[in-house]
């Protein structure tokens, strides 16, 4: 017999949700190594026992928060066929970003996870690859990889001042950029 869906309790939701925005709040102010669970809890109006029920740290609440963002953006990506192209793959990830841009922007601030960005980005390696080999990249796989790491490197950069200056430009624009430096970093390597 299959097991009963656990009930979702909804005071657990409520004070998970009070931490995040605790911490959201607080991290527009300050790095996470300064922010501390007493903090944190004092600004949700929660007890520390109660933080400490579901996190062990304010790092481990900033995981949290952000791998709920990941989680959207890997959703999406997991939706985009293997026939569509890079632009696809990188316009999700611009999408996810605008759509929860207070999230995106306190995360992809200096006060956020530095390495975020990059984990986000790097879902797209593997398409990213089929699609480099199909285009007739001349390079062997080290070479891929470090022209992925330029490539990534430079996203990141674009996509992070992208949300620094507001979200000016629609996703798909941004996406399209993206594309178009990639495209001509990697033009002396096609065949």
């Amino acid at each position: 017999m299959p097991e009963a869906p656990q009930k979702i309790d909804r005071r657990v939701l409520y004070t998970k949700m009070f931490l995040r925005e605790a911490l959201l709040e607080l991290l527009r102010d300050k790095p996470i190594s300064k922010i501390t669970p007493t903090e944190l809890c004092r600004r949700a109006g929660i007890n520390r026992n109660t933080f400490y029920t579901h996190f062990q740290s304010a790092e481990d609440l900033l995981e949290n928060v952000e791998e709920e963002l990941f989680d959207k953006v890997k959703s999406s990506l997991d939706q985009i066929t293997e026939e569509q192209n890079i632009s696809s793959l990188i316009e999700e990830i611009c999408l996810a970003i605008a759509q929860n841009y207070e999230l995106s922007h306190i995360l992809l601030s200096e006060n956020g996870d530095p390495h975020f960005l990059t984990r986000l980005i790097s879902l797209a390696h593997d398409q990213t690859m089929i699609s480099w080999r199909s285009a007739g990249i001349r390079a062997d796989a080290a070479l891929q990889e470090i022209l992925y790491t330029y490539s990534v490197n430079g996203s990141v950069a674009v996509i992070r001042e992208w949300v620094r200056q507001g979200i000016p430009q629609p996703p798909q624009i941004v996406a399209a950029q993206i594309e178009r430096l990639t495209l001509n970093g990697l033009n002396a390597f096609m065949r």
